[in-house]
């Protein structure tokens, strides 16, 4: 099957295209040294599997939206679940292709055969402009901070989607570069082969894609005011105040990893009960449950330290603490 998919592969190598050998069949052309130009830097600062350099572009189908996907293996510091930023370079075959075209960040868990890409994560459009001619690279930043994509591990296959045709992903066969894992699908991810064998004659050792992952949390720092629970992901906060006037912070005493209780006056008086469960089989979600012994005004704020997410739970003034069960707290699973 894969083969009815990719007898289109186009390899661009060079700073002019002649119009006879727009054909889109597997090719390479190659490129002087002396055309060669450096990439631009977006991106630079994340992680950077390319030399800075590309000696080819790579492309797939005839220029129909979706017909092309490529994407590279990353391997994200340990605890990164999310990124914020992707980059991606490209270049088009000659002066008569589409300057501009929407194309697609596409995440993938490497969960697939033979650990290829497997289950789709995610993706988040953009628009590439004023795409140079090749011989001239240009690369396209694609903002991930607000995709809601959460990463399964810190292994995953990043790439793009776009119209292929003669326009192509830049790509770095220098021998110096460090071979990379790579993939091509021209179905939209139905179906995939790595670049060395749709590119067999000049297969690419790292493509054009770059990332900058979101900083791994730090997680929380237990006090005598904060409640650190479930493998010390979640922050437990509170305040207290009376109808005297006093308020203050809650004092904390962790019980088990789970549950922990909170303390106002007296560390022998037990206020509230606080506990936040890992769900993630169950409906995907983990769970905050609190349940008190008084009747004063109390915040209780719950933070994933991993995601920055924050939940408040509010009990008012004069009215005695229900149990306050909330089994879709945090959608932020694993």
């Amino acid at each position: 099957m894969l083969k009815k998919y990719f007898v289109n592969a186009l390899v661009l190598v060079g700073l002019a295209v002649p119009c006879a050998a727009q054909v889109f069949e597997p090719q390479t052309i190659p490129m002087p040294v002396e055309e060669q130009k450096a990439a631009t830097p977006q991106c630079s600062g994340g992680i950077v599997y390319d030399s800075g350099t590309f000696t080819a572009g790579y492309t797939i189908g005839s220029g129909n939206p979706g017909d092309a996907t490529l994407v590279m293996k990353f391997t994200l510091p340990p605890g990164t679940n999310r990124l914020d930023q992707v980059c991606a370079c490209f270049t088009r075959a000659n002066s008569a292709a589409p300057p501009s075209m929407s194309f697609e960040a596409v995440v993938y868990n490497d969960d697939g055969p033979g650990g290829g890409p497997g289950t789709f994560l995610g993706s988040v459009p953009a628009t590439a402009s004023a795409i140079p001619v090749a011989g001239g690279f240009q690369f396209y930043s694609v903002n991930f901070s607000g995709s809601g994509i959460v990463l399964p591990d810190n292994v995953v296959y990043v790439g793009v989607r776009w119209p292929g045709g003669n326009i192509a992903l830049c790509g770095d066969n220098s021998s110096s570069t460090t071979q990379r894992t790579s993939y091509g699908s021209g179905n939209s991810g139905a179906s995939w082969a790595s670049t060395q064998s749709l590119y067999a004659s000049a297969p690419p050792r790292a493509l054009g894609i770059r990332l900058d992952p979101t900083p791994a949390a730090t997680g929380c720092t237990p006090s005598a005011t904060a409640l650190c629970l479930n493998n010390n992901r979640f922050r437990v906060e509170a305040t207290f105040s009376t109808t005297s006037g006093l308020s203050g912070q809650a004092q904390v005493v962790k019980l088990t990893d789970e549950t922990g209780y909170l303390w106002f006056f007296s560390s022998n008086n037990v206020e509230v009960v606080v506990k936040v469960l890992n769900a993630c089989t169950f409906n995907n979600r983990y769970w905050v449950y609190s349940a008190g012994l008084t009747d004063v005004q109390v915040t209780i704020t719950v933070t994933d330290t991993q995601t920055g997410v924050v939940k408040t739970y509010n009990n008012p003034q004069g009215r005695p603490f229900p149990p306050m069960l909330d089994s879709s707290a945090f959608a932020t699973c694993p």
